[in-house]
């Protein structure tokens, strides 16, 4: 089946995504009291044996785009249970485990069976590159792990004949069958299904997403962020991006170029799609670049979108530089799509327009730095085909145009200016 065939092909059968879920982790259908249920107590969260409940919405990301501050935010309104404002991703991370998850989801259940809307917010979860496909690559990164003691337990004289690069190089394909094999157990064999190097997994976090909500249809919320801006402030975000390019403007140029010539270079031998999902894992050149071009996948966004929109209807998609310029329009937005009652006065919007503004990760103490004039003119030339098809994608929206707009709009401030900063009622 062609990729594209398979994004057009509709949601996953439940019955097909719970089996794939239970080859892959057995804990989340073993009948225990904490396993799936095959159906979900009536209410608006999805909640079984009195006891435990999942989150009825979760924002997905994307990183650098304000998640944190969103649902800090949306947590203030009296209709929404108490919870940490960021998570672990079950979905993207080895851990949590299904037993982790469900008990750090445990304080927050009597709320959630009281009838306040559970949620949850992982910035991490929306654009699954590779590495954030952990959870179900373990085969792949395992067989590596074997492949690498052997390369290297290697004799002398056979490692001047053969480096260790080489060695590793020559076992890539073993790891991915190692991959395609537990994918073809679970019944989600890869797509294509053969020798191939570039497989997309059918069974991806989208799908296991959908195993573990089954008929029940969570309320999704990205927050997205012009990629350029994103990407900037990922920079100055880790700290190993400085480390090794500096931290100044010619360093991030450099960064930005190098990523966008590798990507470039993997396209010339995989589709964009094979290099987004599963770049380290096709060839060692791309191993070996520098954190291998993620952050600048991460912006991608379409390519993680219509996946996600393959299994789930219910998703709302917000500008992160609509969020900050007026936070009460957005937020309105938010809980309507939660179906929670939105303010309507001032004084009940200040708990949740009061706050600080809420920032993950570290940020230079007087701010971020002006986004170099070279980076944004390549960064804008590099996702203008991508930032196309995720307009053409919404032109049912009602704010289609906006989307329009936002795909060149220049704007004056990023999310990083207004730390510590108290967001104003907006409009």
């Amino acid at each position: 089946m062609r990729e594209n065939a398979w994004l057009r092909s509709g949601p996953t059968p439940i019955a097909d995504a719970r089996f794939a879920a239970e080859t892959y982790f057995k804990d989340m259908l073993d009948g225990s009291a904490i396993a799936l249920p095959e159906h979900f107590d009536l209410g608006v969260n999805p909640c079984w044996g009195g006891a435990y409940c999942l989150p009825a919405f979760l924002i997905l990301g994307v990183y650098q785009s304000g998640v944190r501050d969103l649902y800090s935010r949306l947590s203030k309104h009296s209709g929404i249970a108490q919870r940490p404002a960021n998570s672990p991703s079950f979905y993207s991370q080895v851990h949590p485990t299904w037993t982790e998850y469900m008990r750090s989801l445990a304080a927050s259940s009597s709320q959630a069976l009281s009838g306040k809307l559970l949620g949850e917010a992982s910035a991490v979860t929306f654009h699954f590159v590779w590495v954030h496909q952990e959870k179900l690559n373990q085969p792949y990164v395992d067989a590596m792990g074997r492949y690498w003691r052997a390369c290297n337990a290697r004799p002398d004289a056979e490692k001047a004949t053969v480096p260790h690069r080489e060695c590793m190089a020559r076992h890539m394909a073993d790891g991915r069958e190692a991959d395609a094999a537990l994918a073809r157990k679970a019944g989600m064999p890869m797509i294509p299904d053969g020798n191939q190097t570039a497989r997309e997994r059918r069974f991806s976090l989208p799908q296991l997403m959908r195993a573990v909500y089954g008929s029940f249809e969570p309320s999704l919320i990205v927050l997205l962020r012009q990629p350029w801006h994103r990407m900037h402030a990922a920079y100055y975000n880790y700290v190993h991006y400085a480390r090794r390019y500096g931290s100044h403007a010619a360093g991030e140029v450099q960064w930005a170029t190098e990523s966008i010539g590798a990507f470039r270079q993997c396209e010339a031998n995989f589709t964009t799609a094979a290099c987004a999902l599963s770049f380290e894992s096709l060839s060692r050149e791309n191993e070996e670049v520098f954190y291998h071009c993620d952050q600048l996948i991460k912006g991608m966004y379409i390519i993680f979108l219509e996946r996600w929109r393959r299994e789930f209807g219910k998703l709302l998609l917000l500008r992160s530089e609509d969020y900050y310029e007026a936070p009460r329009r957005a937020l309105t937005k938010a809980l309507h799509f939660l179906g929670l009652n939105v303010p309507s006065t001032d004084l009940e919007w200040q708990p949740l327009l009061e706050p600080a503004v809420q920032v993950a990760g570290t940020r230079p103490p007087d701010g971020l730095p002006p986004l170099p004039a070279a980076m944004e003119a390549a960064l804008r030339e590099f996702y203008a085909p991508s930032l196309e098809l995720l307009v053409r994608s919404l032109q049912n929206e009602p704010d289609h145009a906006d989307w329009e707009r936002w795909t060149t709009m220049s704007w004056a401030r990023s999310s990083s200016q207004v730390t510590g900063r108290v967001l104003g009622p907006g409009s």
